[in-house]
């Protein structure tokens, strides 16, 4: 299957699992030299493949480039801290948005937390969305080995080897805050 329309499936699945609406939230995977994102403005829950880009990585690092999703740098900060990073999915979970208020680290609140997101979430200290001071911050926790990190009155970010690791994590992150906040 082309890679661009299976991210677009990924795309209408966390439109229906309610994590983004509209055109927020993004997702991308790696392809070798390449990197395939959601386009800046795409509504995932289109399913059209055409809302997606491939280009190589050296392309989408140029300043400026108009076309990819805002979060494109903290998307390159993941693949470049690890090289076990093969999909990144980001997401603005009311729920892992409210629970990002309550805590500075989110520990292990089941055993499906253990299984799928192995090790507490760090929170991070609202940054502006899109900024290369966000990208930096997500980019070090990732390095450090969180599998997810949530973004303080933003959303999520969780990381696979592939799309389907990424997208179980990022469910996963919403189920554990949800247990979090009314456990």
């Amino acid at each position: 299957m082309d890679k661009r329309r299976k991210l677009a499936g990924y795309g209408m699945m966390l439109h229906a699992d309610r994590l983004v609406i509209g055109a927020g939230g993004n997702i991308s995977e790696r392809d070798g030299d390449f990197l395939i994102v959601k386009k800046r403005g795409a509504d995932m829950s289109s399913g059209k493949a055409g809302d997606y880009i491939r280009l190589r990585f050296s392309e989408a690092e140029k300043a400026g480039e108009s076309r990819l999703s805002s979060e494109t740098p903290a998307h390159i900060a993941c693949y470049r801290a690890r090289k076990d990073v093969g999909a990144v999915v980001h997401v603005h979970s009311p729920i892992i948005i409210a629970a990002g208020r309550k805590t500075d680290l989110l520990e292990s609140v089941s055993y499906e937390f253990d299984c799928i997101l192995q090790k507490a979430v760090p929170v991070i200290e609202y940054i502006q969305p899109g900024s290369s001071l966000l990208a930096e911050a997500v980019g070090l926790e990732i390095k450090s080995g969180a599998t997810a990190v949530i973004l303080k009155k933003h959303g999520a970010i969780s990381v696979g080897e592939d799309m389907e690791e990424a997208y179980l994590r990022i469910l996963a992150l919403e189920r554990a805050c949800f247990t979090f906040l009314h456990g």
